[in-house]
């Protein structure tokens, strides 16, 4: 992604008067090292956040007193509460925040996984489409025969 970052300012520059080059410098460093990370940031936290709530309903949906695993987690934190010496309802909201904590923490793997696979693909698919795409005028070099001038 930096390569093509890099090789797209190249590209934008390329054909360009030196006059225009200098008066479009500012364009370009203020576009490519202020607006371009300050939105990519947001649109990412967002889309983390949408798929971290995302994931919290996804898998908060089977998480019943009815899945022998989340049962079993539950009335584990709950017995590790009650013999710290809480009271029964402090220790169930112990056990729930402790529950509540580990769904968090899986969503939010859940999120960077999804974001981090959306990333690849929109990779890979810049890089097909970039290696037929010439982002800078060749120079045609004649091949010399070698090989002759060695015997």
């Amino acid at each position: 992604m930096m390569t093509l970052f890099i090789a797209f300012g190249v590209y934008v520059v390329e054909d360009l008067d030196p006059k225009l080059m200098l008066s479009n410098a500012f364009f370009l460093i203020s576009l490519r090292s202020v607006l371009a990370p300050a939105i990519s940031a947001s649109f990412f936290s967002n889309l983390l956040y949408y798929l971290q709530i995302k994931g919290m309903n996804t898998l908060s949906e089977h998480m019943t007193l009815t899945n022998p695993l989340a049962s079993s987690r539950y009335a584990q934190a709950m017995n590790s509460a009650l013999a710290q010496g809480h009271g029964y309802d402090e220790a169930s909201q112990l056990a729930a925040n402790n529950f509540y904590s580990t769904l968090q923490q899986q969503s939010l793997l859940l999120g960077i996984k999804t974001v981090i696979g959306y990333l690849l693909i929109a990779a890979l698919v810049i890089a097909v489409v970039s290696a037929f795409i010439p982002f800078h005028k060749t120079l045609k070099v004649a091949v010399v025969k070698t090989g002759d001038d060695m015997v």
